[in-house]
This record gives structure tokens, sequence and C-alpha cells, in this order.
């Protein structure tokens, strides 16, 4: 029997088991949904800075737009 045999079969029996309700379960709950929450903990302060970067220049921009509009709008008022 060769080596890439062998190994296929592994594959197919190990698919087959993971596949069954019982064995995915575990696998989600003891292993997946841990690692993902440990992951979304580590980078929840970088959610968080991002999120007020994001806002902060949102804000500056409606700003600048403001400031642009007053400063046209005041003299062409002047100008007059």
């Amino acid at each position: 029997m060769a080596f890439s045999e062998i190994i296929t079969r592994i594959i197919d029996s190990v698919k087959q088991e993971v596949q069954k309700d019982e064995h995915s379960n575990v696998i989600l709950n003891d292993i997946i949904y841990p690692i993902v929450h440990k992951i979304i903990e580590q980078l929840y302060p970088y959610f968080i800075g991002f999120s007020v970067i994001v806002t902060v220049i949102i804000l500056a921009i409606f700003i600048i737009l403001f400031l642009n509009v007053k400063i046209c709008y005041f003299n062409d008022i002047h100008k007059k």
C-alpha cells in the first residue's frame, strides 16, 4: 500500500468523523469559539481606537467644510 493511499484513507476517515454532529459540536464549542473569543478580546481595543479615529476624521471634515462655506458666504456679503 502506497503512502499517499494511506494518507487519503486517514483524511477521509477524519473528514467523516468531523462531519458527525457530536464531534463538530465539540470542535466548535471547545476549540473554535474560545479561539475566536480570545482573538476578539485582544483586538477589541484596536476596534475602539479605529472607530474613534474615523469619527474624529469625519467630524474634522464636516467642520472644515462648514468653515469653508462660512468663509465663502461671509466674504461675498462683505464685498457687496
